[in-house]
């Protein structure tokens, strides 16, 4: 899922770019003066020229970066809680001595000696309960 929110943050990102770098400046010179002069004079609609398209593109794309830059930063927030939250769990106690714990490659909770303390179920569900807790 990451991965591919980033492969779309970086496909806008460059599109942003290059629709920037292909608008027009400002200071076009003689030749633009007179050119985009009588583009505006005798052409009906600023919109449909190229530099008009330009702009709503820009504009779109840019609300595009955006957006696709906070739905990366909620997703590495999420993802990081619930990483905290595995850890804490892991840290638990248990009759009063400090018990190792890690995810085995089922996800299951297990302590040192492989004994299983919260499957992977439980485990999805005490994080989700932790994130709507935090959410709140």
């Amino acid at each position: 899922m990451q991965t591919a929110l980033i492969i779309i943050h970086v496909i806008i990102s460059v599109i942003l770019v290059v629709t920037v770098l292909m608008q027009s400046g400002k200071q076009q010179g003689l030749s633009g003066a007179i050119a985009g002069g009588a583009e505006t004079f005798f052409g009906k609609n600023k919109g449909r020229t190229l530099d008009g398209v330009l702009k709503k593109v820009t504009a779109v794309v840019a609300l595009l970066f955006v957006i696709s830059s906070i739905v990366l930063a909620t997703y590495a927030i999420n993802k990081s809680n619930a990483e905290n939250a595995a850890n804490e769990e892991a840290a638990q106690t248990e009759n009063g001595q400090q018990v190792e714990a890690g995810l085995d490659e089922n996800g299951n909770l297990v302590d040192a000696d492989g004994n299983i303390l919260m499957t992977a179920e439980d485990l999805l569900a005490s994080q989700a309960e932790s994130a709507e807790g935090a959410a709140e």
